[in-house]
């Protein structure tokens, strides 16, 4: 493929459009090294097709059984609230989409799917979409350089992935710039906290984490990690957009976790909100 604007060409390997440049592969090399290594030490990877084409409905047994379980109940919100069956079929951009998990259900429910990915391995990334019977795009490209035009997308989808970003506010520019006027951006999987401080703390405590159970730290990219209230009223206000809540229940253990924090005099536990933006412009629908 060419992007005509900046004389660029970009090539299509094992069915995925490859749109980092050379340098900005080099600048994403060690986040991708210590990904693959966190990610295969917990045991993420699988050669089994039906292991990918269950997802998010977990692998009874399999080592983040718990956080799949999440994962499914989160979708269940997101396809209740924002992705209905077809018709009318909505145009969706997969932002850290994994395997594609998410494009491959949304596929069958009619709609046209993108995934976008830096992750292309072929047992946990991009390629591993192979096992699906649904076919859809697939690229590897930055959430801050989006491949598609300008008021192309009906709904941006950040899966589980937000929180990688290094600058929310330049992020959610590119998501607006390809987003169609009433389109909807979704932010799920996420943690966010009350306080700032949590936070901050939370990812010093996963970087000292990953240190002492996989050699690495994780930090080579200076994500921000995080939500808080405080930076999603700064971002609404900068934006000019309105953010909408909906809770998803995740049963009583993980209700319970902030009371068993205060008791512990522990920092607070995450929460996970599906959040949904919109221009504040669009007529409120």
């Amino acid at each position: 493929m060419r992007c005509e604007p900046c004389a660029q060409g970009y090539p299509v390997i094992d069915g995925i459009h490859r749109f980092l440049t050379a340098q900005r592969a080099a600048h994403f090399d060690g986040f991708l090294r210590d990904y693959t290594t966190v990610r295969l030490a917990e045991g993420r990877a699988s050669s089994d097709p039906e292991y990918f084409r269950r997802l998010p409905v977990p692998t009874p047994g399999g080592p983040i059984e718990w956080q799949w379980r999440l994962r499914q109940r989160t979708w269940r919100t997101v396809r209740r609230r924002v992705i209905r069956r077809a018709p009318p079929a909505l145009r969706i951009a997969d932002i850290g989409a994994g395997v594609g998990w998410l494009s491959n259900r949304v596929t069958h429910d009619g709609h046209v799917a993108h995934a976008v990915d830096l992750f292309i391995d072929e047992h946990d990334g991009l390629a591993a979409a192979r096992h699906f019977q649904s076919t859809f795009p697939r690229s590897q490209a930055e959430m801050d350089a989006l491949p598609f035009a300008d008021g192309s997308v009906d709904v941006v989808v950040y899966n589980a992935s937000l929180h990688y970003s290094t600058n929310y506010e330049r992020t959610l520019r590119e998501a607006l710039r390809v987003l169609a006027p009433e389109g909807r951006i979704v932010v799920m999987d996420s943690p966010i906290y009350r306080h700032h401080a949590s936070g901050q703390t939370m990812v010093s405590e996963r970087h000292d984490d990953f240190q002492r159970r996989f050699g690495t730290r994780g930090d080579s990219i200076d994500s921000v990690g995080f939500l808080t209230a405080g930076m999603l009223a700064e971002l609404a206000h900068t934006l000019d957009v309105r953010w909408r809540r909906h809770h998803t229940w995740y049963g009583w253990a993980w209700a319970w976790k902030p009371w068993r924090a205060r008791l512990r005099r522990r920092r607070e536990p995450s929460r996970f909100v599906m959040l949904i933006a919109c221009r504040r412009n669009d007529g409120g629908k």
